[in-house]
C-alpha cells in the first residue's frame, strides 16, 4: 500500500498495484465521494470511455471514520505526464466522450446528488478577480489579466444545463503510454450540472484553442455561438485558481500547469 497522490479533497492510496482507495480529507470531500459513488454507478455504461467503478464503499457512521471507497485502477497514466499523446486521436475520443457525457439524463445526475451551478461565468469571474489580487510573479501581465476578466466577460450560458465533469484537466485524463490514446477519465468529485463550456475550458488548458476546435469537430452535441469565447474565459479563470491552490498547497506541478494555461490563452 502506498500513497499515490493528494489533492485538495482526497488522499489516494494504491493497494496491491491494482486498486485505488480514496479517503476524504474533510467533510466536504466526503459529500463529494458519496455523490461520485452514486453518479458513476450509472454513468459508466453511458459514456464512451472508462470511468472508475467503485467496488468497495464504506459509509461513515457518527462514531466511526469518514466514508472511503475503492475501485480497480484504470490503465494508463495522467495526460500531463505522458510522453506520448496522440493529439488527433485524443481530440476525437474526448469529443465523442463529452457529447455523451453532456447528454446524460440530468434527472439521474440530480438523484445522485450532483449539485447545480447555473452561471459558471459569473462564479469564476468573481472568484478569479479575488484570487488575482493575491497573486504576484505571474508569467502574464497582471494588468492585462485584470482587464480581460473585467472587460471581456462573455455572455453567460443560456442553454439547458448538462452534467459536466468540471475538472477535466490533463491530469484527470488517463493516456495509454504505448498508443497515446485516452484510456480513462478519473476524479469526478467536482461534477456539476451546468455550462458544458467548463469542460472545454479545461481542455483548452491542455493544448490551446486550435486543439480545442479539433475536439469540437468530433462533438455531436448542440453548441452555442459563444462556446469558444466562454471556454477561453473560463480557461483563464481555472488557470488562476490552479496557481492559487498550487501555491497554497506547495504543488509545483499545479503552478506550472496554471502558468502554461495562461500562456496558451494570451498567445491565441
Amino acid at each position: 500500500m502506498e500513497l499515490l497522490g493528494e489533492g485538495w479533497d482526497f488522499q489516494v492510496f494504491k493497494v496491491d498495484a491494482s486498486w485505488l482507495f480514496r479517503f476524504p480529507k474533510r467533510e466536504a470531500g466526503e459529500a463529494k465521494l458519496n455523490m461520485e459513488h452514486k453518479l458513476l454507478s450509472g454513468l459508466g455504461e453511458w459514456v464512451s470511455l472508462p470511468v472508475p467503478n467503485y467496488e468497495y464503499f464504506c459509509e461513515s457512521h457518527e462514531s466511526s471514520i469518514r466514508s472511503f471507497a475503492g475501485y480497480r485502477k484504470l490503465p494508463g497514466i495522467s495526460g500531463d505526464t505522458s510522453k506520448k499523446v496522440d493529439r488527433h486521436r485524443v481530440a476525437r475520443q474526448l469529443g465523442v466522450f463529452l457529447a455523451r457525457l453532456h447528454t446524460y439524463p440530468v434527472d439521474k445526475a440530480r438523484d445522485a446528488g450532483v449539485p447545480e451551478a447555473r452561471d459558471l461565468v459569473a462564479h469564476w469571474r468573481d472568484k478569479s478577480c479575488e484570487q488575482l489580487r493575491r497573486l504576484n510573479g505571474l508569467n502574464v501581465n497582471p494588468g492585462l489579466l485584470h482587464r480581460y476578466l473585467e472587460n471581456d466577460t462573455p455572455v453567460s450560458f443560456q442553454g439547458l444545463p448538462s452534467l459536466v465533469h468540471n475538472d477535466l484537466w490533463a491530469e484527470h485524463v488517463l493516456v495509454d503510454p504505448c498508443s497515446g490514446g485516452v484510456s480513462g477519465v478519473i476524479d469526478w468529485g467536482d461534477a456539476v450540472i451546468g455550462d458544458p463550456a467548463i469542460d472545454f475550458a479545461c481542455l483548452y488548458t491542455w493544448y490551446g484553442e486550435s486543439w480545442l476546435e479539433n475536439v469540437l469537430a468530433h462533438y455531436t452535441g448542440t453548441l452555442d455561438a459563444e462556446v469558444i469565447s466562454r471556454s477561453r474565459y473560463l480557461a483563464t479563470c481555472v488557470a488562476i485558481h490552479c496557481i492559487t491552490l498550487g501555491r497554497e498547497l506547495g504543488r509545483v506541478k499545479w503552478i506550472e500547469a496554471g502558468n502554461a494555461a495562461l500562456e496558451l490563452v494570451f498567445d491565441t
